[in-house]
């Protein structure tokens, strides 16, 4: 699913032959995949072992390591391009990550990173967490991280890029489907393959997930499509540079 941002990504990034390309929290590689496709000069970082040895795999051009954002072990000034797909939601001090991929850019490199949208332009996070708000509990034990629609505040998310030294700070927002193959199939889904999202839905009790459960079904019905269930999402891209 989130590889339908990649390219608007290095896009924005200007990912090309030969581009040296950090890619802070790399998860499994797609990002990085996408853009050694592209011939750039790709290491992955990523705090979880499991995800890196994946990335390898899928990989092998690149270079992957395990690491943690907020303190890159990389020289400064070493690359052209670092992103961050939906990273920065889980680093416990995103400040001090966005300082990091400052610091290791070389000047006129750019910063790309994407996170959610809110539920009022986001169909899919109005349809879990407005489930979760009606019949469950927002108050659970959550790794840290930043409020989760933080960065898709223009004001906010200019604001914390330019203290950290960012110039021309821009957002674009970008248009994504969440699918699954039926509505009884997207609560599953979302607890095995998303971190923050998963972990609210698999800390209720039994009968508030039942009750969730119901809801996300009754929910999700109205967007069944011929191919299965697809439903609209949105994600920000934001896009900065080092001068």
């Amino acid at each position: 699913m989130t590889s339908q941002v990649d390219e608007a990504i290095l896009d924005a990034v200007g990912a090309k032959s030969g581009t040296r390309l950090l890619d802070v929290a790399c998860g499994t590689g797609w990002l990085s995949a996408a853009a050694l496709k592209r011939q750039a000069i790709v290491t992955g970082l990523d705090f979880a072992e499991k995800m890196v040895a994946i990335a390898k795999g899928r990989c092998p051009q690149g270079s992957f390591y395990q690491g943690d954002a907020e303190n890159l072990t990389f020289e400064s000034g070493q690359f052209e391009a670092v992103v961050c797909n939906l990273g920065i939601l889980h680093f416990p001090n995103p400040e001090k990550a966005i300082a990091e991929s400052f610091r290791v850019l070389k000047p006129e490199g750019r910063y790309a990173f994407t996170c959610w949208t809110p539920p009022t332009r986001n169909p899919f996070m109005a349809l879990i967490l407005g489930s979760v708000q009606t019949y469950g509990s927002m108050n659970v034990n959550l790794p840290s991280g930043p409020p989760l629609f933080r960065f898709s505040n223009p004001t906010e998310c200019e604001r914390v890029l330019s203290a950290e030294g960012f110039t021309q700070v821009s957002l674009t927002e970008l248009p994504i489907k969440w699918t699954f193959s039926s509505p009884e199939d997207v609560m599953p889904k979302i607890i095995v393959s998303s971190v923050r999202l998963g972990s609210m839905l698999a800390m209720q009790s039994d009968e508030q997930r039942r009750n969730i459960e119901n809801a996300i079904i009754e929910g999700a019905s109205k967007y069944v499509t011929e191919n299965g269930v697809e439903i609209p999402a949105s994600m920000m891209l934001t896009l900065a540079y080092k001068p």
